[in-house]
């Protein structure tokens, strides 16, 4: 089977990598590639993918919510983000799911617990913290969202958060913070860009951040427990393969492999 990821820009994607790991600690033949995919072809997907011999794909920005427009069949939880990161091709249909909510609470839950109705404060309001914000509600969570415009969250297809810009933002005890965000790939800190004062975080409050590269952002080292973004990433991804195939993949292969790459970059 060929598969491959498709946005624009797209060079800098770990998406072969991971795959491909995968693929062949599972000793599995498959193919996976990066390919550079304009705006305006978004609408010719379908032929692409048929042309090219994929048995799917996985989409990333800034694909993730016009590509929604051109599948057949679209998961539900899917529709409620708005936005699509896997497309299974199948029966001569495309079919869109969002594995980034379903990769962010595995690793969120795998790290701090499953306790239900957690206060959850999101940084940043683009596609990333769509996805979290779906992924906490659905498990049960109160979800307050930070953004430095109104208009910010009119964009969200669910009104079951509170939304507060920056300027009226105020000290009070959250469970965890996420930092949803582009803040901090070049270790600049979240909280001072956004103007936010950290002193509401306490020792019991654990933070998430949805970077992985650097391993540790200015945002992680605010809190006494913290995790980076690579779990997700990895969980993900395996979870988009077993879409495809219906197979576990190999995580700790996976992990292990961007682990020692990003240690030698």
């Amino acid at each position: 089977m060929n598969y491959a990821v498709i946005g624009y820009p797209i060079k800098h994607t770990m998406s072969p990598l991971i795959h491909q790991t995968n693929f062949d600690a599972l000793k599995n033949e498959s193919t996976y590639t990066a390919h550079e995919v304009l705006a305006e072809d978004i609408k010719d997907i379908k032929k692409w993918i048929m042309d090219s011999e994929l048995s799917g794909i996985n989409v990333t920005v800034p694909h993730k919510e016009t590509i929604m427009a051109h599948l057949d069949y679209i998961d539900p939880k899917a529709i409620k983000i708005g936005a699509v990161n896997t497309v299974h091709y199948k029966d001569g249909e495309l079919h869109g799911y969002n594995t980034d909510v379903t990769g962010y609470i595995a690793a969120f839950n795998a790290a701090f617990g499953k306790k239900k109705e957690r206060h959850i404060l999101i940084l940043g309001a683009g596609g990333a913290a769509k996805a979290v914000h779906r992924a906490h509600i659905d498990h049960g969570d109160i979800v307050t969202i930070v953004a430095r415009r109104l208009e910010s969250f009119a964009t969200f297809k669910s009104d079951d958060f509170t939304g507060i810009v920056t300027n009226d933002f105020t000290n009070r005890h959250y469970d965890a913070v996420i930092n949803a965000t582009p803040i901090g790939l070049n270790h600049e800190d979240v909280f001072e860009t956004m103007g936010i004062d950290p002193s509401f975080i306490d020792d019991d409050t654990v933070g998430m951040d949805l970077i992985y590269n650097p391993k540790t952002t200015p945002f992680m080292t605010y809190f006494k427990h913290s995790i980076n973004g690579l779990d997700m990433l990895v969980n993900q991804a395996m979870d988009a393969y077993k879409i495809w195939t219906g197979q576990t993949g190999d995580t700790k292969s996976v992990k292990d492999k961007l682990e020692k790459y990003m240690e030698e970059s």
